[in-house]
This record gives C-alpha cells, sequence and structure tokens, in this order.
C-alpha cells in the first residue's frame, strides 16, 4: 500500500480551523441574538406603557374623574392614582386612592434625561406625573411623554400624546435616544 491509501481521518491543524471559525459564527450568533433581546424588550415596553396610558385614561373617562399617572419605585412602576387636588400647572399634587399599577420588566426604566420625539419645548421633558382630565371628545390624556431605557442600552422607547394625535404612539430609538434616531415601529 502507498502512503496515500492509508490516509484516515483530519490531521490536527484541519481540525482546529473548523474549530476556529465555529467559533467565530458562533460569537457572531450571540452578539446578533443579544441585540435582538434588546431591541424586543424595549419595544414591548413601548407597547405595555403606552397601552397601560390608555387604559388609564378610559379609566378617567369611564368614572369621569381626574386621574393621574406617577412614576414610581426607583422608576420602576407607572401607578394611576385618583387625584384630589391640582397645583397651578394642573399637574396633580395631591394623591387619592390608588386605581391601577404596572411594573415594567427589571431591565427597564422610566428616565428623564432624554427630549420626547415629536414634542416641543417644555412639552418635551419626559414626564413624572401625568394628570387626566375627561373631557368629551377630547382625549384626557395632556400633551406628553414617558421615556424608558433598556438597562445601560442606548435602546430607548417613548410613549407620546402628541397635540396633533388623539391617542398615545410609541416610538423606537436603537441608537442614543438622539434626535433623529427615533421611529415609529
Amino acid at each position: 500500500m502507498d502512503a496515500c491509501s492509508r490516509k484516515r481521518g483530519f490531521t490536527l491543524v484541519e481540525v482546529l480551523v473548523v474549530v476556529a471559525i465555529m467559533g467565530i459564527l458562533s460569537g457572531i450568533g450571540v452578539a446578533s441574538l443579544h441585540n435582538a433581546v434588546a431591541n424586543s424588550r424595549i419595544k414591548d415596553a413601548g407597547i405595555n406603557v403606552t397601552a397601560f396610558m390608555q387604559r388609564a385614561a378610559n379609566e378617567a373617562a369611564r368614572l369621569n374623574e381626574r386621574l393621574a399617572v406617577k412614576v414610581e419605585d426607583s422608576h420602576k412602576t407607572l401607578k394611576l392614582y385618583k387625584c384630589n387636588a391640582v397645583d397651578a400647572n394642573g399637574i396633580c399634587n395631591n394623591f387619592g386612592t390608588q386605581v391601577d399599577e404596572m411594573a415594567l420588566e427589571s431591565a427597564n426604566a422610566i428616565v428623564t434625561d432624554k427630549s420626547c420625539p415629536d414634542l416641543d419645548g417644555s412639552q418635551a421633558t419626559p414626564a413624572t406625573i401625568i394628570t387626566l382630565v375627561p373631557k368629551i371628545g377630547v382625549s384626557p390624556i395632556p400633551t406628553s411623554c414617558l421615556m424608558i431605557r433598556y438597562g445601560g442600552s442606548d435602546r430607548y422607547a417613548a410613549s407620546i400624546k402628541a397635540p396633533t394625535k388623539f391617542a398615545m404612539y410609541y416610538q423606537l430609538s436603537y441608537s442614543s435616544g438622539a434626535a433623529g434616531t427615533w421611529f415609529e415601529p
């Protein structure tokens, strides 16, 4: 028998090359999966906060009472209260009975350090208290915004009530929340 017909299996170099290629491809896949999970979680947070605000508006209209959504518990929870009194700016400053609440996923938090997209001036500052006043034919939600950040990442969701829209909607930013990076999914 000659040398060519006795060779069986793979050399060590061939095995190491295949293992290295598999490692590189796995690393790329894990990074992509991590980004996909982060994008999905911040999108879910935007949807959930917007839905909670719409539910709060419906509750204010149903009860025909002034209600207030307040950010609490280290910016991790939205709580809906009956509002007993408001300040000169119409912001609730005396909270009554709690009506409802919504907790964010552990990695998400309400933030106030970015400007809200689609809003100008003082309205562009994310709120920590939103007072809902029922009115016939008009949304109880004032022009405002709640901003959510996913962990320490650069992914943000904004639940927005613009003056030109009846209902709240949300926008996402997967790159720092700066102007020009927001989009409606």
